[in-house]
């Protein structure tokens, strides 16, 4: 096949070529003066987050220098080497502070945590009534602060004779269960539902479908809701000082409360405990890091 092209089409392509404007390209002072705008927002930003960052970072430098300094103040100054504001600390049920903080928090987290995984499954995969003003409720419950219902709570514990630990991490792992459920909600909603229905065909029951496709495949968003959980009732004070009514069940902040004295403030003991009571956070977190790097392992589900 011989395709003919015509003087007129050659004419019409030069007309089109002309008419056509030229691209050029920016000059060089216009492309750096683009650069040096785009390049200040960038340096602001940078500059207001290193800041803050030095704002968090001089309570720790504090706690640090403090907790080795003899005569140590609310200042940061050179430190009076001792070791002696950690036996000071632990003294006098500095230790089983800690203890009541621990049992406190994991029974708080192990709460919320199991009744959490069970609401968000089924908000996600049965049909519920209402359930988006249910969802907007839940949402809603978690903007409530504690202090705001801690009095009415007293009062039901008072009246049902409650003052005690593990009631008090029964309150806190409910506290913890508005967040925790949109949580997991958003976890299980990414999840194959084919998976499960491949699960429900091998004649397994909602439970096995949950502990043995569901959670190996959400566990990322499940060890995040417990680490909530679990940090949301450790650093908790006004709770364990409101509803725990025995001395001897006092926890790691009400001990921290305890150095601080009408007429004097053992610096040195507050430093001290305060270190040794946040070393627990960065084990855990540093514990559970890498279950988060691989975000959903889908082998994960097993069958069986």
């Amino acid at each position: 096949m011989t395709i003919a092209i015509t003087q007129d089409d050659i004419v019409q392509g030069a007309l089109d070529a002309a008419s056509s404007p030229p691209s050029v390209a920016p000059p060089k002072g216009q492309v750096r003066k683009d650069a040096r705008r785009d390049l200040g927002p960038v340096l602001a930003g940078n500059a207001a987050l290193g800041l803050l960052g030095i704002a968090f970072l001089i309570p720790l430098a504090w706690i640090i220098v403090g907790s080795f300094d003899a005569k140590a103040t609310w200042g940061i100054e050179l430190p009076h080497w001792t070791l002696s504001n950690f036996s000071a600390a632990l003294a006098d049920g500095g230790l089983r502070s800690l203890g009541n903080s621990l049992l406190l928090s994991v029974t708080a987290s192990l709460v919320s945590t199991v009744v959490a995984v069970m609401a968000a499954y089924s908000l996600v995969r049965r049909r519920v009534p209402w359930k988006g003003p249910l969802l907007l409720v839940v949402l809603f419950l978690s903007a409530i602060p504690v202090a705001i219902i801690i009095v009415p709570v007293y009062q039901i514990y008072v009246s049902l004779g409650w003052l005690s630990i593990l009631p008090s991490a029964l309150f806190l792992g409910v506290t913890s269960l508005p967040f925790e459920i949109w949580l997991l909600k958003n976890y299980f909603e990414l999840l194959p539902v084919d998976l499960e229905e491949a699960a429900a065909i091998e004649r397994a029951n909602t439970y096995q479908i949950l502990r043995r496709v569901v959670l190996p495949l959400s566990f990322p968003g499940v060890a995040a809701s417990a680490i909530f959980g679990f940090v949301n009732a450790w650093g908790s004070f006004i709770v364990p000082l409101v509803l725990i009514s025995p001395s001897s069940q006092a926890t790691g902040p009400i001990t921290i409360f305890g150095f601080m004295g009408a007429a004097d403030v053992r610096y040195g003991d507050i430093a001290a405990f305060s270190l040794m009571y946040s070393v627990p956070i960065f084990i855990l977190y540093g514990a559970m890091s890498r279950f988060f790097q691989g975000g959903f392992v889908l082998s994960g589900g097993v069958r069986g």
